[in-house]
């Protein structure tokens, strides 16, 4: 079976940054007898941070490239894709029940190196061994998974490479100050997928359809990832 990356959305799931719940709806039209129209519609209010989104640079860059300029080269949204799983435990205890893992250039390499990949990704996706999760099903917010400013270097040195994805909510975690130095590096040359599950997803080489909703001048749009593995695409 494919591996679908993005948990059920439900009327329950929390906004993760301040904006209430993550998704409303309100019906429109029931299917009642003698009312027209015969049909169940209601109006969906999706806020798309605290859902699995897609992230372009107009997210964090005034005048930053938006979602439609994408759609005109869609090579972004689908291809392979290679997922790697951190090992060990190396959040640190930031106080106030936060956690914080800073991944280093070095846990990348070792990862790909253990995973004897000869050419670098040009997308990548990238979790922790074990991480807690909200009732939802995203990765608990107070367990922060963000890159290193070497590492983000490290992936933007990499001409072919333009997609990476996270667990975590977020790209940055520098709480109280307006500089987002993560999502700025890697929009350099990529965009950003974020609050992706990826529990129980191996390590590995995947083929990856993300495509989001086509919103025009958006700077960022839910999207449902799907890995699909080599076996399932010669079944095709």
């Amino acid at each position: 079976m494919p591996f679908i990356l993005s948990p059920m959305i439900t009327s329950d799931s929390p906004g993760m940054w301040g904006e209430g719940l993550a998704y409303e709806n309100k019906n429109i039209y029931s299917i009642e007898s003698g009312k027209m129209p015969p049909v169940q519609y209601d109006e969906h209010v999706l806020r798309s941070h605290s859902l699995t989104h897609i992230e372009t640079p107009a997210h964090t860059i005034k005048d930053g490239k938006r979602l439609d300029v994408y759609y005109k080269k869609p090579q972004n949204f689908y291809g392979q894709t290679l997922v790697i799983r951190l090992t060990g435990n190396n959040y640190v205890d930031k106080g106030n029940g936060v956690y914080h893992w800073v991944i280093s250039k070095a846990e990348i390499e070792a990862r790909l190196d253990a995973l004897k990949v000869s050419q670098f990704p040009k997308k990548l996706l990238i979790t922790t061994e074990v991480y807690p999760q909200n009732k939802q099903g995203y990765h608990d917010p107070n367990y922060v998974l963000t890159l290193s400013q070497e590492s983000a270097d490290f992936l933007v040195s990499h001409e072919e490479f333009h997609l990476y994805g996270t667990s975590w909510k977020s790209s940055d975690f520098n709480p109280g100050k307006p500089e987002r130095p993560i999502h700025n590096t890697l929009f350099k040359q990529a965009l950003i997928l974020e609050n992706l599950e990826l529990k129980n997803v191996p390590e590995g080489s995947y083929f990856m359809s993300a495509f989001p909703l086509p919103i025009e001048g958006a700077s960022e749009s839910p999207v449902v990832p799907v890995l699909f593995s080599k076996d399932e695409l010669e079944l095709l």
